[in-house]
């Protein structure tokens, strides 16, 4: 979904949309040693967004939830009721145990490293190399400009550009 780290841990069931298919991004988990995990707004305004999700991730929220809520424990605090991605204890996770884990899976599969924020760029990347228009990529971002987004993928414009005048090309083919 190319969504930020904070943003995936403070994602919670409610923010799922099981009808329309939409993810409600709204609310960011951070840890700070000196206060503990709180959930906060989201990096921008901007950044508080709804998006569609794909039928496979759909059906794996589904999957996901239908296996916790039969398997869930509960937790004592009630702000991570909710939560989406929580420890058996109930507690939820600090944004940085997601990179301990990706770390560990790409080495057991035999994977070069990358950061969680890099399949966040792959996502975005992919998009605009698909033909997806600057403005829906962005707002999915949650960039509070496409400008911003166009900045740092211009690179992939270049490839869009090409695309585009291979397409013309084609329409005045003999």
């Amino acid at each position: 979904m190319g969504i930020r780290r904070s943003e995936l841990a403070g994602l919670q069931w409610k923010d799922i949309n099981f009808e329309t298919g939409t993810m409600h991004v709204q609310r960011s988990l951070h840890f700070e040693p000196r206060f503990g995990k709180f959930y906060k707004s989201t990096k921008t305004e901007s950044s508080n967004r709804e998006i569609t999700m794909p039928d496979r991730l759909l059906e794996e929220y589904k999957k996901y939830k239908q296996w916790w809520n039969e398997n869930r424990t509960y937790t004592t605090k009630p702000e991570y009721e909710d939560a989406i991605i929580k420890s058996d204890s109930g507690e939820a996770y600090e944004p940085s145990l997601f990179i301990i884990w990706l770390r560990k899976v790409l080495k057991k599969a035999g994977l070069p490293a990358v950061t969680l924020h890099s399949i966040r760029h792959t996502n975005i990347s992919l998009q605009l190399m698909a033909g997806v228009d600057i403005k829906t990529v962005a707002a999915r971002a949650g960039h509070s400009m496409a400008s911003t987004t166009s900045d740092i993928y211009s690179h992939f414009m270049r490839s869009s550009d090409i695309k585009a005048s291979n397409i013309i090309d084609n329409i005045f083919e003999d």
